[in-house]
């Protein structure tokens, strides 16, 4: 079970109505940068983050207003210098901040219309860490045995709830049960993750072969579904993993490149999310699905699923992403022509990706926060040695803004191949051409330039790679 974050970031300067928006102001003590900006994502189907600026003027004073969706609460990241902070909000909040930048955790303060809330979040901060640190704190236990898993994440759980329980004087209700859902569900999905990331862990390589003991911490994972959780983050990834864990803990898979038995498992997927989910957590589900298996199966396929979908949910408000992203699966598909771009290695010399027509290429996005990239790069080791003499060529596309701080990697372990920096991150052409969504991603082009495979082997499936790449000679 993969879960893959989505990127594409969007710029709005102009806000028409103020009861639609949240008023941010406020004065830095010791500015160290000249502007101050917002983000989030407001979008279910896809990681679309947006993101907002203002003037920071020399005395530290600024004022931006940015508009958010009409629902409970939109978490927001604010980003000053080198910090981070974060806030909750909701249509027609009106929040001053005051902040030292050399003691900027410890020192910032809201007041003004929902500031009771930024406050608490902002005590948080100080006291049990950033809301996103949750995560690594249950994701950590999954190396331990089932009940000592299950017994650190309720442990995680119940000191959130009870710091939630020792200072929610004030807070409105909603926004408690907002807070206390959201690590829930987050030992929900860490839940889910368990048996194939447990097993992972356990033998120190990639498997999708799952021992039956594994499944057993799935037995009391319940079904919690409500259309009013929609907003929160972690609700959609547990959703998203739910039927597919459920079915496997209930003996149901199939096996490596089973195609047929692979099409019965998705098909049995999306009808159990037909049958039980809510109106809004379906409607959502079933596009998840589109959207991110759009690349990775038939067109036909593909197009026949979005027709069930249209049927359901005829004026969805997923339609104009999975049209698009069902546009870059036909750009895509095997035996198109695969995007061309120019290709500036650290050495300065210059070609063009078509110009390794003869050879195999096998494309990879990574970057270097990308942990796993740098781990899948450096199990390439097995497939370069096997075939060294044979054409085919590897190819890095780095989104990462430090390019020093990529080649420093690339050299440490030792990776070889041809080395490009895609300037723009997420929206460069690259990026674009190939439809980027997530990372690793991975391409393989055959000796004529063409698309090869819809979805080639990771790194880590070596003999997978090595019989895909091998076909193509």
């Amino acid at each position: 079970m993969r879960i893959f974050l989505l990127f594409l970031c969007t710029l709005i300067c102009n806000v028409a109505f103020a009861r639609e928006t949240v008023k941010l102001s406020g004065k830095i003590t010791n500015p160290k940068s000249d502007s101050i900006q917002v983000s989030y994502n407001d979008n279910y189907l896809a990681y679309y983050p947006k993101e907002y600026f203002a003037k920071v003027d020399k005395k530290g004073n600024f004022s931006l207003e940015f508009p958010v969706p009409e629902k409970s609460w939109q978490p927001v990241e604010i980003k000053y210098h080198n910090h981070l902070a974060d806030i909750i909000v909701q249509q027609g909040d009106s929040l001053v901040v005051t902040v030292n930048e050399e003691h900027f955790d410890s020192s910032i303060h809201y007041s003004g219309a929902g500031s009771k809330i930024q406050n608490f979040i902002a005590l948080h901060t100080i006291q049990k860490g950033r809301l996103n640190q949750y995560a690594n704190k249950v994701k950590a236990p999954i190396e331990k045995e089932k009940d000592e898993f299950l017994q650190t994440i309720a442990k995680e759980k119940k000191a959130e709830n009870d710091f939630m329980n020792s200072h929610n004087d004030g807070l409105p209700a909603s926004f408690v049960k907002y807070w206390m859902a959201y690590f829930q569900y987050y030992n929900y999905f860490f839940t889910e993750q368990y048996p194939q990331v447990h097993q992972i862990v356990k033998l120190k390589r990639y498997t999708d072969t799952i021992p039956d003991e594994n499944y057993a911490v799935i037995k009391d994972l319940p079904y919690a579904f409500s259309d009013s959780m929609m907003q929160l983050p972690p609700y959609l990834l547990y959703l998203n993993g739910i039927f597919e864990v459920k079915l496997k803990a209930a003996g149901f898979n199939y096996k490596g490149n089973d195609t047929v038995q692979k099409r019965l498992f998705v098909d049995s997927i999306a009808h159990l999310a037909y049958q039980m989910l809510p109106t809004k957590s379906a409607e959502y589900f079933i596009a998840q699905n589109l959207y991110s298996s759009a690349k990775y199966q038939s067109i036909e396929r593909t197009h026949s699923q979005y027709a069930t979908f249209k049927k359901h949910w005829p004026n969805s408000e997923y339609s104009a992403l999975l049209d698009m992203q069902i546009g870059v699966a036909e750009r895509l598909a095997p035996g198109q022509p695969a995007p061309d771009f120019d290709i500036t290695t650290p050495d300065g010399e210059h070609m063009r990706l078509s110009d390794l027509k003869g050879k195999v290429v096998y494309l990879g996005f990574w970057a270097t926060w990308c942990r796993q990239c740098v781990g899948e790069m450096m199990g390439e080791r097995k497939t370069k040695d096997i075939l060294k003499n044979k054409p085919v060529v590897f190819v890095y596309v780095s989104i990462d803004n430090d390019t020093a701080a990529s080649m420093r990697v690339a050299k440490k372990y030792k990776i070889d191949g041809i080395f490009h920096f895609a300037k723009g991150s997420w929206q460069s052409k690259e990026a674009q051409l190939y439809g980027l969504q997530g990372m690793p991603a991975y391409f393989l082009i055959d000796k004529e330039g063409k698309i090869a495979v819809q979805n080639p082997p990771s790194p880590m499936q070596s003999t997978e790679l090595i019989v895909a790449i091998s076909k193509l000679f």
